[in-house]
C-alpha cells in the first residue's frame, strides 16, 4: 500500500501527465468524427449511387457485404499484428485510405463502385479499431506515477471516461454527418458526386490532426508479431473471461442494431404505414438517445455497475424488440426505437473499457482488432439472415427471431459477470511493480 504522501504525488503527476496528454486526445476525437462522418457517408449513399448506376439491389447487397468482409479481413490479418505505438499511424493510413475510397466513388462506374467498396472496408478495417487502441493507450498515460514506470494495462476511471468520449464523438459524427450530407445534396440539385466530393477533405484532416501530439511512453516489448502469432493470440482471446465478457455484450447488440439500421425503414413501413421521413425522424430519436447514454457515460463512469448495466441492456433490447413486433401505431414505433437507443449507446463504451482491461499493455491492438473483427462479421451474417425471415415470414417473425440470440448470449453474460469486476492497475516503476487503484 502507498502511504498518503506519496499517493498525492501519484495524483499530482497524474494530473499534470493527463494535462500534457489533452492534446493528443483531442487530436484522436477530432480524428474520430472525421473518419466516422466520412464514412457512414459513404456507406449509407452507397445503395442510392449503386441504384444510379443500374445495380441491382442482390448486387448492391453483395458490394456492401463485400466491402464488410474485406474490413473484417483487414482487421484479423493486418491491424491485429500492430504494436501499440503504431495505432496513430494505422490511423493516419485509414484516413488516408478513405480519402482515396472517396475519390474512387466521384467516377461513378460499376468498377469504380466495386474498387472503391473494397478500398473503404480497408480504410475501417484499419482505422477504427486503432482509433480505440490509440484513445485507451493515450489515457492510459495520465496513469504514469513518472518517469521510468508504465502501466502494464490499460484501465481505470480516466480510460473509462475517455473511452466513453469516444463512444459520445461517434454518436455525435452519425448525426451530424447525415444533416451535412442532406444540406450538400439539397444544394447541389441531389447530385451525388458532389456529396462525396464534399467529404473528401473532411477524411484528410482526420489524418492532419491525429499526426499532432507527442506519442505516450511504450514498453520496449511493444513490437508488430508475426501473422502466426497474431493468429494465436486472437486464439487465445476467446479464453480470455474480461475479453469474452466485453465481446459477449456487444454480441447482444449486434443484431438488433442491425434490424434498426438495416430493415427500421422497412419495419417502418410495413407494419406502422410511415412515411420515410417519419421513419428518419424515428430514427433520429435513436441515435439521440444513444447519444444522451453516452454522453451520461462520459460524465460518470459507471465501471464498478457495469455488469448490471449490461442486465440492464438486456432488458431494454428485449422491451424495445417486443414493442416493435407487437405495437400498433406511430407512438409505439418512436418509443421502441428510444429505448432501443439505450443499450446502443452504452454497450459499446462498456465493452470497450472491459477489452482495454483484458491484455497487457502491448495487446492492446489485437484485443480491439479481435473484438470489432467479431462484432463486424455479425453486422455481415446478422442483414443476410433476417433478410431471408423478413422475406419469408414477416416483420413481426423477423423481431422474434432477433430475440432470440439475445437471449442466448444473456446466459452466456450471466456466467462470465464474474469478469466485470473492476481492476487494479498495475504500475511497473524502477523500483518494482506497484498496484494504483485510480482514484475515484
Amino acid at each position: 500500500m502507498l502511504r498518503p504522501a506519496g499517493r498525492a504525488l501519484l495524483k499530482m503527476r497524474a494530473r499534470r501527465a493527463a494535462k500534457e496528454s489533452a492534446p493528443g486526445i483531442v487530436g484522436l476525437l477530432v480524428a474520430t468524427a472525421t473518419f466516422r462522418s466520412a464514412q457512414n457517408m459513404a456507406q449509407t449513399t452507397l445503395s442510392l449511387l449503386g441504384r444510379s448506376l443500374g445495380l441491382s439491389g442482390t448486387a448492391i447487397g453483395a458490394v456492401s457485404a463485400g466491402s464488410n468482409l474485406i474490413s473484417v479481413l483487414t482487421m484479423l490479418l493486418l491491424t491485429a499484428r500492430l504494436a501499440v505505438s503504431s495505432a496513430r499511424r494505422a490511423v493516419m493510413a485509414g484516413s488516408v485510405l478513405l480519402g482515396l475510397s472517396l475519390s474512387l466513388f466521384v467516377f461513378a462506374s460499376p468498377v469504380s463502385l466495386i474498387v472503391a467498396a473494397s478500398v473503404l472496408g480497408a480504410a475501417g478495417g484499419l482505422a477504427l479499431p486503432s482509433l480505440a487502441t490509440a484513445v485507451g493507450h493515450r489515457a492510459s498515460s495520465q496513469f504514469e506515477p513518472g518517469a521510468g514506470a508504465v502501466p502494464t494495462r490499460v484501465g481505470g476511471l480516466g480510460t473509462a471516461r475517455a473511452l466513453a468520449i469516444f463512444g459520445l464523438v461517434l454518436s455525435a459524427s452519425l448525426t451530424v454527418g447525415p444533416l451535412l450530407e442532406s444540406a450538400v445534396l439539397a444544394a447541389s440539385h441531389q447530385h451525388l458526386r458532389a456529396a462525396y466530393l464534399s467529404f473528401l477533405p473532411i477524411a484528410l484532416l482526420g489524418a492532419l490532426t491525429v499526426s499532432k501530439g507527442s506519442r505516450p511512453e511504450v514498453p520496449k516489448n511493444n513490437v508488430r508479431v508475426s501473422r502466426r502469432q497474431s493468429l494465436q493470440g486472437l486464439k487465445a482471446l476467446f479464453a480470455n473471461r474480461r475479453w469474452s465478457l466485453a465481446m459477449c455484450a456487444q454480441a447482444i447488440y449486434s443484431v438488433p442494431f442491425s434490424v434498426v439500421v438495416v430493415f427500421g425503414g422497412l419495419l417502418g413501413k410495413s407494419l406502422y404505414h410511415l412515411a420515410p421521413s417519419g421513419v428518419e425522424g424515428a430514427i433520429a430519436i435513436f441515435f439521440t438517445t444513444s447519444f444522451l447514454s453516452r454522453a451520461l457515460l462520459a460524465w460518470r463512469p459507471a465501471t464498478p455497475y457495469r455488469v448490471r448495466l449490461f442486465a440492464l441492456c438486456v432488458a431494454f433490447t428485449l422491451v424495445g424488440l417486443a414493442l416493435l413486433g407487437g405495437g400498433r401505431g406511430v407512438v409505439v414505433f418512436v418509443v421502441a426505437l428510444a429505448i432501443l437507443g439505450v443499450p446502443h449507446g452504452l454497450t459499446y463504451p462498456l465493452a470497450l473499457g472491459l477489452v482495454a482491461e483484458a491484455v497487457p499493455r502491448e495487446d492492446l491492438a489485437r484485443a480491439n482488432a479481435g473484438f470489432t473483427a467479431v462484432s463486424g462479421t455479425i453486422n455481415v451474417v446478422a442483414p443476410l439472415v433476417l433478410g431471408l425471415v423478413i422475406d419469408d415470414l414477416g416483420g413481426r417473425t423477423m423481431l422474434l427471431v432477433s430475440a432470440i440470440p439475445v437471449l442466448g448470449l444473456a446466459a452466456v453474460l450471466r456466467r462470465l459477470k464474474d469478469a466485470g469486476a473492476a481492476i487494479r492497475v498495475a504500475v511497473v516503476t524502477d523500483s518494482g511493480p506497484t498496484s494504483l487503484t485510480p482514484p475515484p
